[in-house]
C-alpha cells in the first residue's frame, strides 16, 4: 500500500512538473538567463568605474580642478565617431581617415585642456587611457540596453543573441581590465612589439620625425640601406605608419617593404610564436594598410609580413615575458627575409607597427 502511494506521488510530481514546464518553462528559462546577464552586467559596471577612476586619478596628477576635470572626462566618455556613408564607396578611405584624424585631434585637444601641464607623451598616454574608458563605457551601455530590452519585452531571441555574445564580450572586458593598470603606469604593452623590434634593429642610429608622431631611423644590413619606421614614444601612440611608408616609397624606391606587428593567436597556439606571410601586417580600420598597399602595388614592390602572436588580453596589457622573448627571434626572421629577398645596394623599408606605450 505504501509502495503504491509513493508511486502515485512520483507520478503526480512528474505530471505536475511537466505542466509547469509546459506553461512556464520559457519564463523560467528567461529568468535564469537574465540572472546570468545581470551578473555580467555588474562586472562591466565595475570595469567601467575602474577605467573612469583611473583616468581621473591620472589627470588629477597635473593639479587641475577636480570638478571641472571630472565633468570633461564624463563628457568625453560618451563621445563617438560616425562612420562615413558607404553607399558610394569611391573615396571612402579618405573620408574615413579624415574622420579618424578629427576624432583623435579632438580627443587630444580635450585631454590637453584637462592636463594643461602635460607633455606630448603624457597627453598621448592619457588619451589612450581615455579610449579604454570610452570602450568600457560602450560595452556596458550595449549590454545594459539589450538586458533591459529583454526584461521589458520578454524577448527571448534578443536574450539568446546576447547570451551567445556574452563570453566574447566578457573576454574583451577582461582584456580592458588588465589594460587599465598598464596604461596608468605607462608600461610597454604587447601591441608594442613592432616598435620595440624596430628600435632594437636601429640601436645607435639617430631618429627623425617624418610624419605626425612617427619617426624613422636609417641604418644598414649587409650592404642594404634599412629605413626603419615606428611611432614616436614613450607616450602611447601608433603614429601614422601608412603615410610614412608611402612617403618613403615615393622618395627612395625600395625593393622590399617589411611590416612587423602583433597578431591575435588562435586558441591552442603559444604566445610569442613568430610567423611570416605576405602583405601588410597592420591592424586598425584599414587606412594605414591602404596607404602601404596602394603605394607598394603601384610600383610592384613585394610586401612581407612578420607577426608575433598573442591573445587580445596580452596585446593591450603589460608585455608578458613570453612576448618579450620573441623579440630576438622576430629580428632574426626580419634580417633573414631582407637578405634573401633583396640584394646589396637595395633600400628596404621595415615598419614596426604598434602602440609605443613605454617604449622611448
Amino acid at each position: 500500500m505504501a509502495l503504491i502511494d509513493v508511486s502515485s506521488i512520483i507520478q503526480l510530481a512528474y505530471f505536475g512538473s511537466f505542466i509547469v514546464l509546459m506553461f512556464y518553462g520559457q519564463r523560467i528559462q528567461i529568468s535564469m538567463m537574465l540572472v546570468g546577464v545581470k551578473r555580467n552586467l555588474g562586472k562591466l559596471e565595475r570595469l567601467r568605474k575602474a577605467a573612469h577612476d583611473s583616468v581621473l586619478s591620472s589627470a588629477l596628477r597635473f593639479k587641475g580642478d577636480q570638478k571641472a576635470v571630472e565633468s570633461r572626462i564624463d563628457r568625453l566618455t560618451g563621445s563617438f565617431a560616425i562612420q562615413p556613408v558607404s553607399m558610394d564607396p569611391s573615396g571612402i578611405v579618405g573620408k574615413l581617415e579624415h574622420i579618424l584624424d578629427t576624432y583623435d585631434d579632438n580627443l587630444r585637444t580635450e585631454v590637453k585642456a584637462i592636463a594643461t601641464s602635460a607633455t606630448d607623451a603624457e597627453v598621448n598616454t592619457l588619451s589612450n587611457q581615455m579610449e579604454i574608458s570610452i570602450g568600457a563605457d560602450q560595452m556596458y551601455r550595449v549590454v545594459r540596453h539589450f538586458y533591459l530590452l529583454a526584461r521589458k519585452q520578454g524577448g527571448i531571441l534578443a536574450l539568446y543573441q546576447l547570451q551567445m555574445a556574452m563570453p566574447q564580450i566578457m573576454e574583451e572586458a577582461d582584456a580592458y581590465s588588465s589594460a587599465i593598470d598598464a596604461f596608468a603606469k605607462g608600461n610597454p604593452i604587447g601591441d608594442g612589439i613592432g616598435p620595440l623590434i624596430a628600435s632594437k634593429m636601429a640601436e645607435g642610429a639617430q631618429s627623425r620625425e617624418i610624419e605626425q608622431d612617427t619617426i624613422m631611423y636609417e641604418t644598414g644590413l649587409d650592404g642594404r640601406t634599412l629605413l626603419l619606421v615606428r611611432a614616436k614614444g614613450p607616450g602611447g601612440s601608433v603614429g601614422k605608419p601608412g603615410i610614412a611608408v608611402e612617403k618613403l616609397i615615393e622618395q627612395n624606391s625600395p625593393s622590399l617593404v617589411v611590416t612587423v606587428d602583433a597578431a591575435l593567436k588562435f586558441e591552442g597556439e603559444p604566445s610569442g610564436e613568430v610567423a611570416e606571410g605576405v602583405g601588410a601586417a597592420i591592424g586598425g580600420p584599414g587606412v594605414d594598410r591602404y596607404h602601404i598597399e596602394q603605394s607598394a602595388s603601384k610600383r610592384h614592390i613585394p610586401m612581407i609580413a612578420i607577426v608575433v602572436k598573442m591573445s587580445n588580453k596580452e596585446a593591450i596589457s603589460a608585455m608578458t615575458q613570453q612576448v618579450r622573448l620573441a623579440v630576438d627571434e622576430a629580428i632574426k626572421r626580419v634580417k633573414n627575409t631582407i637578405i634573401s629577398a633583396s640584394k646589396a645596394g637595395d633600400t628596404v623599408i621595415v615598419a614596426g607597427i604598434g602602440n609605443t606605450m613605454g617604449i622611448p
